[in-house]
Parts: structure tokens; C-alpha cells; sequence
């Protein structure tokens, strides 16, 4: 048992050298390729799941913004749209509606496309619906309705 506790430590010592060159890496910007950045955002994604039902509420945003950092954009903005909304909308059935709210509105501010706006909009009235906010819920669609009507406009 001692030969095993005295071995992890020795790997630890090891490897946390090589673990925080990676994260030193980066956070320096190091290039990515589109796949790593959305195999990153898909662990990311059931990171922040796992967080929500184990009711680590408070660990869950950072986690999030881990995806919205990655800056995906073009064909690859809808999978970070899809997973802020649905982290979202399960902080919401969990009554988190604070955070449920600052996901939605920081993955709002990143949004370029059209769709994903509205799609993101229809979620943050379903979070005021069942915060019991039946007028913000319906203002908010509105402006969902709004951002399409638009989109149709030529």
C-alpha cells in the first residue's frame, strides 16, 4: 500500500509538469484544429451535464466557457448554440435560473448566425416560463419572432 501511495506521488510530480505545459499552451493560443476544438467542446459539454447532476451548479459556467472561448464560428457556432441550450434549459428543470440566464446571455453575445440567436432566444423565454416571468418569457419570443422576420426580409 505505502509502495503504491509513494508510486502516484511520483507520477503526479511527473506529470502535472507536462498536464500544465498543455494547459500553458493553450491558453497562449496555440492553434487548433476544427476537430480538437469540437472534441474539446463535446467533453466540455458533458463535463458541465455531470456538474449539473451532481448539483455543482457553481462549477458548471466556467465549464461553458471553456466552449465559448474555442470562438467557433461559420457551420460550427450551431453545436455551441445546441450545447449552451440545453446546459441551459437542464440549470432551468434544476431551478438554476441565475446561471441558467448567464450562459444563455454570454453564448448570445458570441452568436453571429441568425438561427442560433432565435434558436437561443426561444430557450431564455422557456427559462422565464418556468422562473414563473410569463411576460419576459413572452418579450423574449417576441424578439425571437422579430430576429426571423428579419432573416426572411430581403
Amino acid at each position: 500500500m505505502r509502495n503504491a501511495f509513494a508510486f502516484a506521488i511520483i507520477i503526479g510530480l511527473i506529470l502535472a509538469p507536462a498536464a500544465g505545459r498543455a494547459n500553458e499552451l493553450y491558453a497562449q493560443g496555440v492553434q487548433l484544429s476544427v476537430d480538437q476544438m469540437l472534441s474539446i467542446a463535446e467533453k466540455q459539454h458533458e463535463i458541465a451535464r455531470l456538474l449539473i447532476k451532481e448539483g455543482r451548479y457553481d462549477r458548471v459556467i466556467p465549464e461553458m466557457r471553456k466552449i465559448l472561448d474555442l470562438n467557433l464560428q461559420g457551420d460550427n457556432e450551431q453545436p455551441v448554440a445546441k450545447s449552451a441550450g440545453f446546459i441551459a434549459y437542464l440549470l432551468a428543470e434544476d431551478r438554476q435560473f441565475v446561471p441558467a440566464h448567464e450562459l444563455l446571455d454570454e453564448t448570445l453575445a458570441k452568436m453571429q448566425l441568425i438561427d442560433n440567436i432565435a434558436s437561443l432566444l426561444k430557450i431564455k423565454a422557456y427559462v422565464y416560463k418556468t422562473e414563473g416571468k410569463l411576460g419576459k418569457a413572452i418579450e423574449t419570443l417576441e424578439r425571437a419572432v422579430e430576429i426571423e422576420r428579419q432573416r426572411a426580409q430581403p
